[in-house]
């Protein structure tokens, strides 16, 4: 797998949604964004993935339906912590979260390690003592 050597963002997501905030449930904007960041979460519900982008001004959920999503498989795959670059269209799902629908998209620097489990954090009280960090 090769990395880009460089990639170039249109957008922050804090421009995204200052820009955006008014478009209506369910609509699409009809303009496209490049943004890139940290996969921080991942959940695929059939032929659709959702996912939290987030870069250094905020969070934006990433909206990846199959039919439009090159590579839809490998997207399902990606470890949360990995970098990635995505280009799409900006639009408002049905439930009102302003999305980018993606079209395009690119592993920037994968993630070596995973995160630690968030929901069930540490048992061993020995480890979470020398670990605060960690919990």
């Amino acid at each position: 797998m090769e990395l880009p050597y460089q990639f170039s963002v249109t957008a922050t997501t804090k421009e995204i949604r200052a820009d955006y905030a008014s478009l209506d449930e369910g609509t699409g904007s009809g303009k496209s964004a490049t943004i890139a960041g940290r996969l921080m979460l991942r959940r695929v519900q059939g032929k659709v993935a959702f996912g939290d982008l987030q870069d250094m001004s905020g969070r934006i959920q990433l909206f990846a339906p199959a039919k439009v999503t090159p590579e839809f498989d490998s997207f399902t795959s990606l470890n949360i912590g990995d970098w990635i670059g995505v280009t799409g269209e900006i639009m408002k799902t049905k439930r009102g979260e302003l999305s980018v629908k993606v079209e395009q998209w690119v592993i920037l620097a994968a993630a070596n390690r995973p995160f630690p489990d968030k929901w069930h954090g540490i048992t061993d009280p020995d480890l979470r003592y020398r670990q605060r960090y960690v919990d």
